[in-house]
């Protein structure tokens, strides 16, 4: 048995759920978190039938002086910044990511409205005022007030067929994003219906969420497992490329929202730069004087009894299989730090490769984090 909170109750008094017990997770899941997370094939899904039926049929021959990519806060944001990063020198156009249209879009321009809130009058108002002035504009907002109103028939239509809650719409707005840039790259325009690289994104996502359901054991669930080593510790997520570092921004805000769970995502630089000084952070729960003998909190004076010994800290580095040894090597001067890529015996395809490959896994590695943040939700660490 595998418990991530001890034994009896968790910090709020709750009655902790050991992470083996499939059935008391399922029950204690009253707001459904566990199926929102397990719909991000689905989600991924949903935009590629859109593509075969020609939802983008409109981009199809435009050379765009750039694309803009407008959206609002929380996974929408986080979502295009791993997009941009994930794309950045590999796509011939540039891509421009902000909170409001820019005042110089124009008739040659791309513009990519997406959220969750069709009452945002920003994303309304960027929606009219790039369509006014002749910007071919592709709506990933569901098409409801506000926004059904200013799209009104001038855009391409891209919103979200499967709705989800906002926090887990992470893996939907990358993968509109996506369709988008491929469409305009003209990677995805040979594909035939029921092919092509967000069908293999939609089952990919799909086995990592088979992999991570309730009722697989801690040593089988991949998820479960990343729940377990971050419980009763501090954390520190970090990536060795920009779109790692994106996904472990996410994975880091996640921890919070749905696990309670203060995380922090840093730059792998910045970790190497920390290096010596974390190495030699006493680490333990209990306090203790120079002499060994134990200290209570509330008397210990830092000047008599030395440094406070701190929760051991665990540094997760976001990567893939090829590059994970390397990136451990470098730092391995720390106490405990792991990579994480994703897991043998997952489903991956052989043909993706590049930004494409990357993709796969850090999306991945998305889905699995959102489970892992649930589980601690539900086994009381929130």
């Amino acid at each position: 048995m595998s418990e991530v909170n001890g034994a009896g109750s968790g910090p709020n008094g709750s009655q902790v759920i050991d992470l083996d017990d499939s059935a008391g997770l399922i029950a204690a899941d009253l707001g459904g978190h566990l199926r929102a997370a397990a719909l991000a094939g689905a989600q991924a899904r949903a935009v590629a039938t859109a593509v075969d039926e020609g939802a983008l049929a409109d981009l199809d021959g435009l050379a765009p002086r750039a694309v803009v990519v407008v959206c609002g806060a929380g996974p929408a944001a986080a979502a295009a910044g791993f997009v941009e990063a994930l794309t950045a020198g590999r796509f011939d156009v540039p891509l421009v990511r902000s909170t409001e249209l820019p005042p110089w879009v124009g008739a040659l321009d791309v513009v990519v409205v997406c959220g969750f809130d069709a009452g945002d009058l920003v994303l309304a108002r960027a929606i009219a005022t790039a369509a006014r002035r002749g910007a071919t504009v592709v709506v990933a907002v569901p098409m409801e007030g506000p926004v059904a109103e200013a799209a009104a028939g001038r855009t391409v239509d891209l919103s979200p067929r499967l709705r989800v809650p906002e926090r887990f719409g992470f893996v939907g707005v990358a993968a509109a994003l996506l369709a988008v840039l491929g469409r305009l790259a003209g990677t995805d325009r040979g594909d035939e219906p029921g092919t092509g690289f967000l069908h293999t994104l939609a089952e990919t996502l799909d086995d990592e969420a088979v992999r991570g359901a309730p009722d697989r054991d801690v040593e089988s669930n991949p998820a479960k497992r990343l729940a377990a080593r971050t419980a009763g510790r501090r954390v520190a997520l970090t990536a060795d490329t920009a779109a790692g570092l994106a996904v472990a921004e996410h994975a880091a805000s996640q921890a919070l929202t749905l696990g309670g769970q203060v995380v922090a995502a840093v730059g792998f630089a910045d970790v190497e730069l920390a290096t010596p000084e974390l190495a030699s952070t006493p680490a333990g729960g209990a306090l203790e004087t120079r002499s060994g003998a134990a200290v209570d909190p509330l008397f210990h004076d830092p000047f008599l009894d030395g440094p406070a010994a701190q929760t051991p800290l665990r540094v997760l580095i976001l990567t893939n299989e090829e590059r994970a040894p390397l990136v451990e090597a470098r730092l391995r001067a720390l106490p405990d730090v792991e990579a994480l890529p994703v897991d043998e015996g997952a489903v991956r395809s052989v043909a993706a490769t590049g930004p494409r490959a990357d993709a796969l896994d850090l999306l991945a590695l998305a889905v699995r984090f959102d489970l892992a943040s649930v589980y601690r939700r539900l086994t009381g660490e929130a």
